[in-house]
């Protein structure tokens, strides 16, 4: 006797889904990628019709894409004004810097310990990719190599805990990192602290890598919270400052 077999019928929550899922992920991909280098601004009104032209996806997509956006921390919904760039206030920069002194620094100290040698040869290469692009005041190429970077620092710490507990709050990273790109002089002193960074993680000395690490993201925050208090003091005091974001 010859059994057959039937194949289940794919349904809607498969084949029909996984479009809709792809088109949002690209949509929410160039929306993302279009804060993240600046071309909207803090505070700035994302108008529907511009980011539907920017993304080329429906109004439908389109609302997806910035639900998870606004979930990420990337951008807030105003009340009957639609959506806006994300005002990060100075706690919140705090408590970031704070959550990655703890979980970053600790990264830092498990890549001396853990890291193959391989990811050791690719931390250099990124370093290399990330000088260039600083010189060549390339954003984009900054932020990518940066993202490049610590993906290699988190893989290679081989503790996944640690990258899941920032994942909350990874592309407010991402942001506060892009803003800090965009000062000139806080490029340069960037670029010297990940040579340092780099030179202890390489040589596997955890105390250094440490030390780099924590004066690198003390650093950044001071130049954040130094930024913030420049705007408020240029605008006159009236500049929005939402401690609760």
């Amino acid at each position: 006797m010859i059994e057959t077999t039937t194949k289940p019928e794919l349904g809607p929550t498969t084949e029909e889904h996984r479009p809709n899922t792809t088109l949002r992920a690209q949509a929410q991909a160039v929306l993302r990628n279009a804060i993240l280098d600046g071309q909207f601004k803090v505070g700035e009104k994302l108008i529907e019709r511009e980011l539907s032209e920017l993304t080329g996806a429906s109004r439908s997509i389109l609302r997806e894409a910035l639900v998870n956006l606004e979930a990420n921390g990337l951008i807030e919904r105003q009340s009957y004004r639609g959506f806006s760039v994300t005002q990060i206030g100075p706690q919140k920069v705090k408590e970031i810097f704070e959550l990655r002194a703890i979980l970053e620094t600790r990264a830092a100290e498990l890549f001396t310990e853990r890291a193959s040698d391989q990811e050791i040869d690719s931390l250099n290469d990124v370093l290399a990719e990330l000088e260039t692009a600083v010189a060549a005041v390339d954003l984009g190429g900054m932020r990518a190599a940066k993202e490049r970077y610590y993906d290699i620092l988190f893989t290679g710490c081989r503790n996944v805990e640690i990258r899941r507990a920032l994942e909350n709050v990874i592309d407010r990273i991402y942001y506060l990192r892009s803003q800090l790109m965009m000062d000139p002089v806080r490029r340069k002193l960037s670029l010297a602290e990940m040579r340092r960074l780099t030179t202890a993680l390489i040589n596997r000395d955890q105390l250094a890598a440490r030390a780099a690490n924590l004066e690198h993201l003390m650093n950044a925050r001071d130049t954040v919270l130094n930024l913030m208090a420049e705007n408020r003091n240029s605008s006159g005091g009236m500049e929005k400052v939402d401690d609760k974001l």
